[in-house]
C-alpha cells in the first residue's frame, strides 16, 4: 500500500487536475488539511513536498501554498515512475480512457513468466494484449499477464473498462506498488499496426511487476508507448 502522504498527495493532485483547487487561491492550510485527512501536519507537509517537486504547487512565505498556473502544461501522457494504479485512474482527469481487446486467453506461464509471478508450470495465468486509447487516440498497447488464482472472474468487460478497478473494489486487493524497467525499442508489426508508429519512429517500453501489499506479483506486462505519446515522470525527494 502506498504511504500515507503519497495517497494524499494523489488526492490533491486529482483536485487541482479537476481545477477544484483555483491557482488564484491558496490551497486550504496545512492545518485544515490535516484534519481533512486525518493525519498530522508532517505527514501534510511530505504531501506537499511531494507536489512541489512534481511542479504542481509552490509556496510563498505567510501566504501559503499555490497551485502553478502553467501546471497544465506538463505532458498529458507522462507517467509516474514510482507507482502503478492503471490507465484509467492516471488519464482520469484529462478524457476517457477505451480499451480495444487484441488478445484474451488462458495459458500455463512459460519459465520466464513463472519466475517473475512467482508461479508453478501448472499454474494458469491470464494472457491479454489491449490497446489503450485517450480520447481516441491511441496510448498505449499493453501486453499484460495475471495469475488466475489471483484474479477470479476475469472477463472482457473488465478488460474493456478498467482491470485495477475490478481488482481493488471487487476483489479488494491491495496493490504495494510495481518494479519497472524503461527501455527504447524499435517498433514491431503491431506497435506499427496498432500505434500508428513508423518503422524508423522509437517505442518506449516499460516492463514492469505489479505487487500486493504482501509482496506476491499480481501482474507481469510490457506496455508500450510511441516515442512521442510516453514520457516517465522519476521524483527524487533526496
Amino acid at each position: 500500500m502506498a504511504s500515507k502522504y503519497i495517497s494524499i498527495a494523489r488526492e490533491i493532485k486529482h483536485r487541482i487536475l479537476s481545477q477544484q483547487y483555483s491557482a488564484s487561491e491558496p490551497l486550504p492550510d496545512q492545518f485544515a488539511l490535516a484534519a481533512e485527512f486525518r493525519t498530522s501536519r508532517m505527514t501534510i507537509q511530505q504531501a506537499m513536498r511531494q507536489l512541489i517537486v512534481e511542479g504542481l504547487v509552490y509556496t510563498r512565505k505567510g501566504l501559503g501554498t499555490f497551485v502553478r498556473k502553467n501546471f497544465m502544461q506538463l505532458s498529458r501522457w507522462d507517467l509516474p515512475g514510482s507507482d502503478y494504479y492503471g490507465a484509467t485512474k492516471t488519464w482520469e482527469n484529462v478524457g476517457q480512457v477505451t480499451s480495444k481487446i487484441i488478445k484474451f486467453e488462458l495459458r500455463f506461464p512459460t519459465e520466464k513468466e513463472q519466475d517473475s509471478l512467482l508461479l508453478g508450470p501448472d499454474e494458469p495465468v491470464y494472457d491479454f494484449n489491449r490497446l489503450r486509447l485517450l480520447e481516441g487516440e491511441p496510448v498505449s498497447l499493453e501486453f499484460t499477464l495475471m495469475p488466475v488464482n489471483l484474479v477470479p472472474g476475469l472477463n472482457r468487460g473488465h478488460l474493456e473498462s478498467s482491470v485495477f478497478r475490478y481488482v481493488q473494489e471487487d476483489l479488494a486487493l491491495k496493490i504495494m506498488g510495481s518494479y519497472r524497467i524503461v527501455r527504447a525499442l524499435k517498433p514491431g508489426v503491431e506497435d506499427r499496426e496498432y500505434l500508428n508508429c513508423d518503422e524508423t519512429d522509437p517505442v518506449l517500453e516499460v516492463e514492469q511487476v505489479i505487487y500486493l501489499e504482501d509482496g506476491t506479483p499480481l501482474e507481469y506486462a510490457h506496455c508500450r508507448y510511441r516515442y512521442d505519446h510516453g514520457g516517465i515522470i522519476v521524483v527524487n525527494n533526496g
